[in-house]
């Protein structure tokens, strides 16, 4: 088998700047799938190093891979006949479009995504993978491929290609916490506006955020017949729609009240999201709705530009050329709420595609406490805070809650009367006396020259949302070495292999040991529901590190208050670092992730392991989330 090449090594990198994997295990995975001759998703899977969620979510989140629903996009003829029968059945792919060599394909399985540089490969042509579900791509295929698996059947033996995919599905699928999170608002959504919003939000009841759609009503496995294209899809009679046809005209005040109408009705249908797709030779308006896609409108695709225009006037984006990606927050007031708005576009081949964000207005984050950390844990952190120096580091994995952990860090600083100059690559909350810049995707300045402005000014506090160049790393160093509180988030599994991995990104280790002051390493999990768990045998429990004899943990059954998951809401476990001499002496000398962890815990620090085993033992958590969270054997 060849090195693994073009998506399969685009994905392994994002696996390892979230923390997901270490490059140790990038290189042996790699070795182990050459020497096997399997592509590197069949030794992740089998190693269980990662999920299908945590693929997904850095498919989404990292990579932009879109998630679609099949049911508004109907397989071009000539796409089809682009990836023979038998491979899109034996892959698990379903090509959708090809434009200019480039064929987009949907995935049910994100594992699958490893499978795309062999077909590349195999039929000539470069792949754009899409998300779905899995039920409707393995539905489709049987649809669109139906004539061909007449013909073929005696000799392709489709049973035994087609039962292990089926076989998957979609088992592992954890309430996507990566990727599909619950409301940052109280606009029924369950994934955040802003790309690296966590799940954490703000609710009535402490600690604890409205759980995700559950997947057994919102992703209902379809049949094949039930497969309809998007022009199909249009919402039954009675229901509003958003007549697009006033595009046709040229008149700025028509498409002005246009946008009005969208953005009232988006908020009286409960939408979280707004998206404006350019496919083929139409462009669609869909609303994402309790985590499905609902269907507005649709016009055809020469008429988008005004909307879309009009859109990026209304963000504040009027300037930014169409093939440049731009990033706008703004706030208005639609209905009876106040909401903001994040707009975010960016150019594809088929046109623009604008996607806006809506959330209620909040006032302020969640507190260290309320957000799932032990009072000593809070202390600590707000101690550091008041008084401290040095570099507070937060590494947590993608959509892990450590954008949560640092808004409540920055909240706490600017209310003992710290100045606070912040850089976020995109804005949860506004805090009035913080200083936040946000960083713009398209535009040519990048975060590390925001740090370095933020070093020239009369500030307390240099925080940093999101280090992730090694320029950035240097600059935090260099603030924290020039007696600055410095408060920065990192991907990262733990905050031992969130050092590591700034070493192993270009950091000094001499500089980053004696900047370093305190570190939080972080991990969110989903709290059994209140009315329906009970006090069950498990031998996840017994799995657990330092478990004690006869645990018998707690797990919820599934009501009709937690949407049959067993699941309601998240909290967050913590690990807390105090950086003493000798673990920065472990830092200094370039230690291995495992030695920084050892000199961690003979410092006295709590592991995530202990913090989530407290969970348990109060029957918060199962001990099947623990183990899924933390992956442990079970």
């Amino acid at each position: 088998m060849p090195e693994t090449t073009d998506i399969s090594s685009r994905v392994l990198d994002s696996l390892v700047v979230a923390g997901l994997i270490t490059v140790e295990q990038l290189a042996s995975i790699g070795e182990v799938a050459r020497e096997r001759g399997v592509d590197v998703g069949v030794v992740l899977s089998e190693r269980g190093m990662v999920s299908d969620a945590d693929v997904a979510s850095v498919l989404e989140h990292e990579m932009g891979v879109p998630r679609v629903d099949l049911s508004s996009y109907a397989p071009e003829d000539d796409a089809l006949a682009l990836v023979p029968a038998a491979v899109a059945r034996a892959r698990g792919i379903l090509p959708l479009f090809e434009i200019e060599g480039m064929l987009t394909v949907a995935i049910g399985n994100p594992m699958d995504v490893f499978k795309l540089d062999q077909v590349s490969a195999e039929i000539g042509l470069e792949l754009e993978p899409v998300l779905a579900d899995s039920a409707s791509v393995l539905g489709a295929i049987v649809q669109y491929y139906s004539e061909a698996s007449v013909d073929e059947g005696a000799v392709e033996a489709p049973a035994e290609v087609i039962e292990p995919e089926v076989a998957e599905p979609e088992t592992p699928t954890e309430p996507v916490l990566a990727y599909e999170a619950p409301p940052v608002a109280p606009i029924t959504e369950e994934e955040p506006v802003i790309p690296t919003a966590d799940e954490f939000t703000l609710e009535d009841e402490p600690m604890v955020a409205t759980p995700p759609a559950p997947v057994a009503e919102a992703e209902t496995p379809m049949a094949p017949e039930s497969i309809r294209t998007i022009a199909e899809a249009v919402p039954a009679e009675g229901r509003a729609t958003i007549d697009l046809d006033v595009l046709a005209v040229a008149d700025t005040r028509k498409v002005t009240m246009l946008v009005t109408e969208i953005l009232e009705d988006a908020v009286a249908k409960g939408a979280s999201r707004i998206h404006l797709l350019p496919y083929k030779e139409d462009f669609f308006l869909v609303y994402r709705v309790k985590g499905g896609l609902e269907k507005a409108g649709s016009a055809p695709l020469s008429m988008q530009g005004a909307l879309v225009d009009a859109f990026k006037s209304f963000g504040k984006l009027a300037g930014v050329p169409a093939t440049t990606p731009a990033l706008g927050r703004v706030h208005t007031h639609v209905g009876d709420k106040d909401i903001v708005l994040t707009i975010s576009v960016v150019p594809t081949i088929s046109g623009q595609r604008l996607v806006i964000g809506l959330s209620v207005d909040r006032p302020q984050p969640r507190s260290l406490a309320e957000l799932g950390m032990t009072g000593a844990e809070d202390r600590a952190l707000k101690a550091m805070v008041e008084r401290g120096r040095g570099l507070l580091l937060v590494a947590a994995p993608v959509a892990g809650g450590g954008s949560s952990t640092f808004y409540a860090l920055i909240a706490h600083a600017a209310s003992v009367g710290k100045t606070v100059y912040s850089v976020e690559r995109s804005i949860e909350y506004e805090i009035p006396a913080v200083a936040q810049v946000m960083v713009n995707p398209g535009s040519p300045i990048p975060a590390a020259n925001f740090i370095a402005a933020g070093l020239r000014q009369d500030t307390d506090v240099i925080a940093v949302d999101g280090l992730r160049t090694v320029e950035d790393v240097h600059l935090a160093v260099e603030a924290a070495g020039l007696g600055k509180l410095v408060i920065a988030t990192f991907p990262a599994a733990d905050i031992s292999s969130g050092v590591r991995r700034m070493l192993d990104l270009g950091a000094e280790p001499h500089s980053l040991a004696s900047a370093l002051t305190l570190g939080v390493g972080q991990r969110l999990v989903r709290l059994n529901c209140p009315n329906c768990s009970t006090e069950t045998a498990s031998p996840a429990a017994a799995a657990l590190p330092g478990a004690p004899a006869g645990l018998a943990a707690r797990a919820g059954s599934g009501c009709p208050n937690c949407g049959k998951t067993g699941f309601r809401g998240v909290t967050g476990i913590f690990e807390v670092l105090p950086f003493s001499e000798p673990v920065r002496s472990v830092v200094a000398s370039g230690g291995s992730a495992a030695e920084i962890t050892a000199a961690a815990t003979k410092a006295g620090m709590r592991p995530l392991s202990a913090s989530g085993l407290a969970r348990v033992v109060s029957g918060e958590v199962s001990a099947e989330e623990l183990g899924r969270v933390l992956r442990f054997s079970v």
